[in-house]
C-alpha cells in the first residue's frame, strides 16, 4: 500500500543511490565505468526506501534506524550485482571449472569490490544519507499515518 513514508523514502534513498554513485567513481580512476552502475545505485535507493525503510517509518527514532538498515542493505545489493555481473563477464571467458566455483566467486568478488571502494567519502555518503533519508521518512510517516 502506497504511503506518504514509502514514497519519500523511496524518493530520499534514490537521491541517496546518486550520491554513493558519486562516491564511487573516484575509486574506478581510469577504469571503465559500467553503464548500469548509475540505474543500479538508483534503483536499489527505490527498493531500499520503499521495502525496507518507509514500511516502518513511523517517527524519528524508528526512521533513523529503518533509514540505516536500508542503506546497508542498499549498499550490499549494489556490490553483490556489481559481483554477479563481473563474474558473468568471467564465466564467459571459460575462468571457472564449473558453476559453483562461479558461485562461490561472487562473495569473493564482493569483498573485493568493498576493498576497492570502501573509501571514507563512502562511509561518510551511507552514514549521512542513511540517517537523513530515514528521518525524513520516519518525519513523513508520523505527519501523514496510513
Amino acid at each position: 500500500m502506497p504511503t506518504a513514508a514509502r514514497l519519500s523514502a523511496a524518493i530520499a534513498f534514490a537521491i541517496v543511490g546518486y550520491f554513493i554513485y558519486q562516491a564511487m567513481l573516484p575509486s574506478y580512476g581510469d577504469d571503465r565505468i559500467p553503464s548500469y552502475l548509475l540505474p543500479l545505485c538508483i534503483l536499489t535507493g527505490v527498493w531500499a526506501g520503499w521495502v525496507l525503510c518507509g514500511k516502518h517509518a513511523h517517527g524519528l527514532i524508528s526512521g533513523l534506524g529503518t533509514g540505516y538498515t536500508a542503506v546497508v542493505a542498499q549498499a550490499f545489493w549494489i556490490f553483490f550485482i556489481l559481483a554477479f555481473f563481473d563474474m558473468l563477464g568471467q564465466a564467459i571467458k571459460r575462468r571457472y571449472d564449473g558453476p559453483m566455483e562461479a558461485v562461490v566467486d561472487v562473495f569473493t568478488l564482493s569483498l573485493e569490490l568493498l576493498a576497492q571502494f570502501g573509501t571514507p567519502l563512502l562511509a561518510t555518503t551511507l552514514f549521512v544519507g542513511g540517517a537523513v533519508g530515514g528521518i525524513f521518512a520516519g518525519i513523513m510517516g508520523k505527519k501523514f499515518p496510513r
